[in-house]
């Protein structure tokens, strides 16, 4: 094919600055827990239509090149966001020191009413602030605008499809390749609102009863059937605010892997407000399938309708793993960890490295919340994990 006709690489290159513009606006406000990008990087998009009057291939080359700029620059954004959003999926320093009773408790209230906080929790507090400032309603908005865009760019009848046609008909080669890195730009910038979502729902709105209040003192004082069913009238408004069914479910599935995250946050808490027995893990075991039943739905003739078996088994697989190493008696953790090879023969039908570094992780986070002989024992070894 010959070379496109000249306002082809332009109109590709204007339509690319101006799809990359339309996300930064999607993400803009969400918090980064860092200084904003510079004025001058973020200006980058707007110049798209300058030099347009000529027809050389300068001005689109021009365009182009700031098109690269502009992505670049977006994907260092979500990358900071993304960090922000990571902050706020667990404990913040200060519940992660709550102290029941005793003189912890004391200290912690007069930390709190004086305002010694550290700058770790300075930052974890500014960050939920914005976190509450911003409400379902409107990010689902967000959410809905991205997936609108995106449908009218795709399908046989799209953006794309008239762009191609075009090109068809003057018999030559279309330049997409900017105009692709514009549309990942778009994906990634939809899939992070939607995890802001679900950060919002989970860490934000459901902090107390989940996060700090399931099974809090004990697993059979705060079971998980509490906060689900704050959480289905939360679902009830995300669907009638999501028009299409495969933004909601996208949206499900975040929710759903957020919900996850909580749940084994949960059962690694360090602080000293929960207290475990090897026994709980017929509690933790029938509230997983709990959740698993809420987020999992099908018709009548087995079409998913919610979060996919295959999603769910995705993000059950390190809370399942967990639930296995909470059933298991102290003593043999230690040796487990002391000797990984061992792990293979728990490990039926998942023997990879990744699950056995995960396996070591996590037991070794169970063994420094358990205060039996063996886990001080492990704990006060000069090498975490030789055996005792």
């Amino acid at each position: 094919p010959r070379p496109a006709p000249r306002p082809l690489p332009r109109l590709i290159a204007q339509l690319s600055s101006a799809l990359l513009s339309y996300c930064r606006l999607l993400t803009a406000g969400l918090p980064t827990g860092v200084p904003a990008a510079s004025p001058a990087s973020r200006a980058v998009a707007g110049r798209g239509g300058e030099g347009d009057g000529g027809g050389d291939e300068g001005p689109a080359a021009a365009v182009a090149a700031e098109v690269v700029a502009e992505a670049d620059e977006q994907t260092r954004r979500l990358e900071r966001q993304r960090a922000a959003l990571h902050v706020l999926r667990t404990f913040s320093p200060r519940e992660a020191a709550r102290d029941r009773v005793g003189w912890g408790a004391s200290l912690q209230a007069v930390v709190e009413k004086i305002g010694l906080d550290s700058a770790a929790q300075r930052r974890f507090a500014a960050l939920l602030e914005e976190l509450h400032a911003h409400d379902v309603d409107s990010l689902c908005v967000r959410a809905a605008s991205a997936a609108f865009v995106r449908d009218s760019l795709g399908g046989r009848h799209g953006l794309l499809a008239r762009l191609r046609d075009a090109a068809e008909h003057a018999r030559c080669a279309l330049p997409m390749e900017h105009f692709a890195a514009a549309r990942s730009c778009l994906d990634e910038a939809f899939e992070h609102v939607c995890d802001y979502i679900s950060v919002k729902v989970v860490f934000g709105d459901l902090r107390a009863s989940l996060l700090l209040g399931l099974y809090a003192p004990s697993p059979h004082a705060a079971r998980i059937s509490a906060p689900l069913r704050t959480l289905d009238g939360t679902l009830g408004a995300l669907h009638r605010m999501l028009p299409t069914e495969w933004t909601r479910r996208r949206v499900l599935f975040h929710v759903f892997r957020a919900t996850c995250a909580a749940f084994e946050a949960v059962l690694l808490d360090p602080s000293s407000v929960r207290d475990y027995a090897l026994d709980d893990v017929t509690v933790f075991s029938h509230d997983l399938r709990l959740m698993q039943d809420f987020f999992v739905a099908e018709n009548e003739v087995g079409e998913p309708q919610g979060v996919t078996h295959v999603e769910a088994e995705e993000c059950l697989a390190s809370l399942k793993l967990l639930l296995g190493i909470l059933d298991t008696r102290s003593e043999v953790l230690v040796e487990l960890i002391a000797r990984p090879a061992s792990i293979s023969t728990t490990l039926v039908g998942h023997q990879n490295f990744r699950q056995h570094e995960l396996y070591v992780l996590l037991a070794g986070k169970v063994l420094s919340k358990r205060t039996d002989s063996a886990a001080r024992s492990w704990k006060a070894a000069p090498v975490r994990g030789a055996v005792s």
